[in-house]
């Protein structure tokens, strides 16, 4: 079995800094060692209340989607296509809420691109679905060590179990792409594993999750939510707790730059080419409630935690961090994130006709896109304020 390439934790906080060095100014920042306990709580909620429970539920998600694809190879019934495909869209969710905070183990370890990259490589899935010399002991491992992006994660698993908006119907499935899904959906575990276990810490997961990655023959020896909780001390990559919010808020990776590929690549691209090709989620027709959860993933972040299971705190938001320095401006950022969700349907995404995929013209998306790049605006302004405190 070919190991997943281990990168060391210098190595891993080397690549980081490069990340957020240009949003960060150290000469107005707090000096290294300097710390404000109010703010290190509001950290300590993100990392625990935003990033850790949206990266366990997503490994648990994963899990249940393997038994799921495993259940339909040993009973092929619509029924069990059903079921594997509602565990798909509840992995999703996770997945998707997680992209507003795609710095540290999922880009340094090259996670997102591995599990969500789009278009799926049709031509060389089909090819690779009638070799009958691979498909015959296809596995997991197999899926690991040697398929790419275009072939493995989210959008793989969609091609098998979705067509037109809808779970597949059981007779066009065939038994090698029921197969292929086991060893995809396998690997897609074993990805979000690694992310719970990079952030959470090896020892703060449970002995199922420990013994696939020992299976698997991954080391996870970072603790990316320590180097938030404790930016500004000594150890900490952050060398002040400017500079892990400003990571969170305005980083590529952060709440800025998924606002910002929301808005100007994942709705603006397949417009301008009217390509369906171009939509993500195209099979399932997900991707109207995909572009919702990124922006859900922003809330989660600046509101002090998920909203469920009684995790957010408002009082321990960087919302409320943001009000202590204009609260005009917080109080924007929070309306501006809303109406890009759009739960109403009358703001924002909310207002992307469905199918997504059937409606690409430039006139029904202007709102959303402009909602979009709104909200951009008001996270600079919001980071711009930050970097001028003392």
């Amino acid at each position: 079995m070919k190991k997943i390439i281990r990168l060391s934790f210098f190595i891993l906080l080397s690549v980081a800094t490069l990340t957020f060095s240009s949003c960060s100014s150290d000469s107005n920042n707090i000096t290294t060692g300097t710390t404000d306990p109010t703010i290190k709580k509001i950290l300590t909620q993100y990392v625990n209340n935003t990033v850790i429970i949206t990266y366990h539920n997503l490994a648990d998600a994963a899990i249940s989607l393997e038994t799921a694809c495993a259940t339909l190879s040993n009973n092929k019934n619509q029924a069990n296509v059903d079921a594997a495909a509602t565990a798909w869209i509840k992995a999703r969710l996770y997945w998707e809420q997680s992209e507003a905070f795609l710095f540290g183990p999922a880009t340094v370890r090259g996670i997102d691109p591995h599990i969500d990259s789009w278009p799926l490589d049709k031509t060389n899935l089909d090819n690779l679905l009638g070799n009958a010399n691979i498909m015959v002991n296809f596995n997991q491992a197999y899926a690991t060590s040697n398929l790419n992006g275009g072939l493995l994660g989210f959008h793989a698993l969609e091609y098998v179990l979705f067509a037109d908006g809808a779970a597949k119907n059981v007779a066009n499935i065939t038994d090698n792409e029921v197969k292929y899904a086991i060893g995809v959906a396998g690997d897609l575990k074993l990805q979000c594993i690694i992310l719970e276990a990079a952030w959470a810490g090896i020892d703060n997961i449970t002995s199922a999750k420990k013994a696939v990655l020992q299976d698997n023959e991954v080391s996870v020896s970072d603790k990316w939510g320590e180097q938030i909780i404790t930016a500004g001390e000594s150890g900490s990559q952050y060398k002040t707790q400017r500079q892990a919010i400003l990571e969170i808020l305005q980083g590529e990776k952060g709440c800025r730059g998924i606002a910002n590929e929301v808005g100007n690549t994942k709705i603006t691209d397949p417009v301008n080419s009217g390509n369906v090709l171009d939509v993500e989620s195209w099979y399932s027709w997900n991707s109207r409630e995909d572009f919702q959860d990124n922006i859900r993933g922003i809330l989660n972040s600046v509101a002090g935690g998920v909203n469920y299971d009684k995790k957010r705190n408002s009082s321990l938001s960087l919302l409320s961090y943001i009000k202590t320095i204009n609260s005009t401006k917080a109080d924007e950022l929070e309306v501006a994130i809303n109406n890009v969700i759009g739960e109403d349907g009358k703001t924002g995404i909310g207002t992307i006709k469905y199918p997504f995929r059937n409606h690409l013209t430039a006139a029904e998306n202007k709102t959303a896109i402009d909602a979009c790049n709104y909200l951009v605006d008001k996270i600079d302004e919001i980071c711009t304020l930050i970097q001028s405190q003392n």
